[in-house]
């Protein structure tokens, strides 16, 4: 059961890194003129979502853990490498978004892999 709170942990270090992202960066630098974010909606909306998922299954893994949970996580796990991970490598040319992309992909992902490892070694929950 550590295992899964742990990964439940990770999922909600994700949410953190997310949540930051879009306050600090994208909300922040653009106080002056918030319309900017209403003209190009993609990616503060990709990561609201990611901030509302990975919050929701870490709370989900530390609160309930068990099979339905590991395999919501599982599924988010794989979905979030595909989305945050593509992020990352379209940024490779600048360091911030890079590094940024990176910790949500990174957390995200050890989040899952650790929910999907307790689950196979047979431990109970």
């Amino acid at each position: 059961m550590f295992r899964l709170r742990l990964a439940g942990a990770l999922w909600i270090i994700a949410c953190l890194t997310c949540s930051g992202l879009l306050f600090f960066v994208f909300v922040g630098e653009n106080l002056a003129d918030l319309g900017i974010l209403l003209q190009q909606p993609a990616l503060p909306a990709l990561v609201l979502g990611g901030a509302i998922v990975s919050l929701l299954i870490g709370v989900v893994l530390i609160a309930r853990p068990g099979p339905v949970a590991v395999r919501w996580s599982t599924a988010a796990g794989v979905a979030w490498l595909f989305v945050f991970g593509s992020l990352a490598l379209t940024s490779v040319d600048d360091p911030g978004p890079l590094l940024s992309s990176s910790m949500i992909t990174g957390f995200g992902v050890a989040g899952a892999l650790l929910a999907y490892r307790s689950r196979s070694t047979g431990r109970p929950y």
